[in-house]
């Protein structure tokens, strides 16, 4: 065992033996630093994943990532809708549509868009609506000098406040409860007059 244990023969030697011991503990605390990190980054892309956000080319910044998962969230809170957004390199493919599913893809290298909006909110919002931001909205904001990420979060909002404004111009009845309560007046037996 005396063979394994270190013996400086100068102090030089002992103090250059525990720099070097130091600096390869060092490393290993910054291996497993970037490691950990590394699998975090992981996590949070599945995370946002399955909440509806795929950023695969790492565009948005963390206020615009958190206003995009608001958006889902309020979407699928308020009315039931899934949203969908996907930020790609390529032109991104729709999912098949399935009746409660909002996508909104956009390909960063050939700046296109690709909106795909549930029946129920197509007609809501207007049959040209859809269209529109694919064509209109979405080429304006891949222009030179512009921001597709501004171009999204306002897309995002639109979406949003046109869908609140049509909440506000048809309030939904008051809950009155069954008709059968409505029917006979608190206290008395329905079938008495």
């Amino acid at each position: 065992m005396s063979t394994f244990t270190p013996h400086a023969k100068s102090p030089l030697e002992a103090l250059l033996r525990l720099a070097g011991i130091l600096a390869v503990m060092g490393l290993a605390v910054l291996g497993f630093w970037w490691n950990s990190a590394r699998n975090l980054e992981r996590i949070a892309a599945r995370t946002d994943a399955r909440q509806g956000l795929a950023d695969e080319a790492k565009g948005l910044d963390q206020d615009e990532r958190g206003h995009v998962l608001a958006f889902i969230a309020a979407l699928r809170r308020n009315y039931g809708v899934e949203a969908r957004v996907r930020v790609a390199q390529t032109r991104p493919t729709p999912p098949e549509p399935d009746g409660k599913t909002l996508f909104i893809g956009l390909g960063l290298a050939d700046k296109t868009a690709v909106v795909q909006l549930p029946p129920l909110i197509s007609r809501a919002l207007g049959q040209d609506f859809g269209p529109r931001l694919e064509q209109e909205h979405f080429p304006f904001h891949f222009a030179p000098g512009k921001s597709w990420q501004k171009g999204l979060v306002a897309a995002l909002d639109l979406i949003e406040s046109r869908l609140a404004a049509l909440g506000a111009e048809h309030p939904a009845p008051p809950d009155a409860g069954p008709a059968t309560r409505r029917a006979a007046p608190a206290g008395a037996h329905k079938d008495k007059k």
